[in-house]
């Protein structure tokens, strides 16, 4: 450090360094997602009551144990052995017991299919349990988002990896986000090579029920080029009939010349 005025020069701070017996993580911001998990969803209840075990680890702790390496940037079930040590892991999330490698691969593997609709159910839980503001285009319509978004997996040998309309190997989930603060409330895994249009119709089905729960204001579907079908205009008609009392939806959906 030197003076502006002159080039003498400042005397240097010194610091002292000394060792502490405080536990020091990386990932203290999975206390909050600990507090959204047991607080503000019914996840880990509803995956105990409805999903048959007879013995082992349970479900609740399986899947916040991987919730956890999601949150964290880890999807292989291997990461799981480098936190099972710790103890601020584990009382964060509310897990008992922390499953090993092992056992999480094959409770995800064996059970992947029962517990998928109830995760997909605890986005809807979450945003109503905590009056998550929804905010509406100027124009008085909630924005309702709907699009693909290629993922590159290059180099990766995964099931379902493949060719993306980007040009790049990976897989290309299609998500739907509601309001302008862009929350995520619907999810499907894709291959990479699927066309964005194939499957679009039930998505949107599942995904206007859900903003349906959300949301009471008018609605605004937008959807890309690539989604440019009468079947989905009819999914948005289908569910603006009266007797079936939702939410009203409109929509933009660019044109598509092919």
């Amino acid at each position: 450090m030197y003076c502006k005025s002159s080039p003498c020069r400042l005397a240097v701070r010194r610091f002292i360094i000394e060792q502490s017996d405080a536990e020091i993580v990386s990932h203290s911001g999975l206390a909050l997602i600990g507090q959204a998990l047991n607080n503000h969803s019914g996840l880990g209840e509803s995956a105990d009551k409805k999903v048959p075990l007879l013995h082992g680890i349970s479900h609740s702790d399986v899947l916040f144990s991987y919730l956890g390496l999601l949150c964290i940037g880890k999807s292989d079930c291997d990461a799981i052995e480098n936190v099972r040590a710790d103890n601020f892991y584990a009382s964060a999330l509310g897990i008992d017991t922390i499953p090993s490698a092992a056992t999480l691969r094959q409770r995800m593997d064996a059970r992947a299919n029962e517990f998928l609709p109830l995760v997909d159910r605890s986005c809807v839980e979450f945003l109503k349990n905590v009056s998550a503001k929804v905010t509406a285009l100027p124009m008085g319509h909630v924005p309702l988002d709907a699009e693909v978004t290629p993922m590159d997996n290059s180099r990766t040998k995964k099931q379902g990896v493949s060719r993306t309309y980007k040009g790049t190997d990976g897989y290309a989930p299609m998500m739907g986000y509601i309001g302008a603060e862009g929350y995520c409330v619907a999810v499907e895994l894709r291959e990479g090579k699927q066309h964005c249009q194939k499957g679009t119709p039930d998505f949107l089905k599942r995904f206007l029920a859900k903003a349906n729960e959300i949301n009471n204001k008018p609605m605004l579907l937008r959807l890309d080029g690539g989604n440019d079908a009468l079947a989905n205009v009819d999914v948005v008609l289908e569910h603006n009939e009266p007797e079936r009392g939702n939410t009203g939806v409109d929509f933009i959906i660019k044109w598509n010349p092919r």
